[in-house]
C-alpha cells in the first residue's frame, strides 16, 4: 500500500513540477558584423539597401559571384548615407571587413 502510495505521489510530483523542452525561436536579423555570408535565395534578382550602422567604424563590402570574382567592392564610411547592392544573383557571397557593423534591408 504504501508503495502504491508512493509510487502515485512520485509520478504527480514529476508531472506538475516537469519542465517541457521547446525550441527557441532564432529572431532574424539584417544586421551584419565581419565575415563571409553565402546569400539567400529570397534575394536572387534584388538590389538591397546597405547602411552603416556604428558611425564611428568603417566597413568594406565585397560581393564575390559563384565563379570567384568580384563584382563590387564599396567602402561605408558614412552612417547617413544609404547605398544600393545588386542585382544579386544566386550564389553570390558578401564580404563584410572591418569593425563596424551594416545593415542590409530590402
Amino acid at each position: 500500500m504504501k508503495t502504491k502510495r508512493f509510487l502515485i505521489i512520485f509520478l504527480i510530483c514529476i508531472f506538475s513540477f516537469g519542465n517541457i523542452a521547446q525550441a527557441l525561436q532564432v529572431p532574424l536579423s539584417n544586421t551584419f558584423k565581419q565575415g563571409i555570408y553565402p546569400l539567400p535565395a529570397d534575394h536572387d534578382g534584388h538590389y538591397r539597401k546597405v547602411k552603416l550602422i556604428t558611425p564611428d567604424k568603417p566597413v568594406s563590402i565585397s560581393i564575390i559571384d559563384s565563379n570567384g570574382s568580384q563584382i563590387l567592392f564599396m567602402n561605408i564610411s558614412n552612417a547617413t548615407y544609404t547605398f544600393q547592392m545588386g542585382p544579386i544573383k544566386k550564389g553570390e557571397i558578401v564580404i563584410i571587413t572591418g569593425e563596424g557593423e551594416v545593415s542590409i534591408e530590402h
